[in-house]
């Protein structure tokens, strides 16, 4: 179950299968308070810009890369909803996500072999 369909009884429900004699009262509190504190965040959507390298496979994306746009523009990201590659006409292709986490994957310079999910 998404976490954004549960209701407010399946919380209640859930905090009392560890804390029995909370009182909902007191749960509908905690809950309030927490969408409170949740929209006190900003929620922002940044484009940026990563020079690739042929052949490589990994990027740094933790919080101390930079993006390659010409600025230095700290990505500070937390999630990535579409990734796009220019191929060399100029176009933007995008990536398709990975959906299926049986892939051993490798780089170009890797030794090792990419096991098929159907040879397990």
């Amino acid at each position: 179950m998404a976490v954004h369909s549960l209701t407010v009884k399946q919380i209640i429900s859930r905090v009392r299968q560890v804390f029995p004699d909370a009182p909902e009262t007191y749960i509908m509190s905690l809950i309030n308070d927490a969408l409170v504190e949740l929209g006190s965040y900003d929620n922002k959507v940044v484009h940026a810009k990563m020079t690739t390298v042929a052949d490589q496979m990994w990027y740094d994306l933790s919080d101390s890369a930079y993006s390659s746009s010409g600025s230095s523009y700290k990505l500070e990201l937390n999630k990535i909803f579409k990734v796009y590659l220019m191929d060399s006409d100029g176009d933007y292709i995008q990536i398709p996500r990975l959906a299926n986490d049986n892939l051993l994957l490798t780089d170009v310079s890797s030794e090792s072999a990419l096991i098929s999910p159907d040879t397990e």
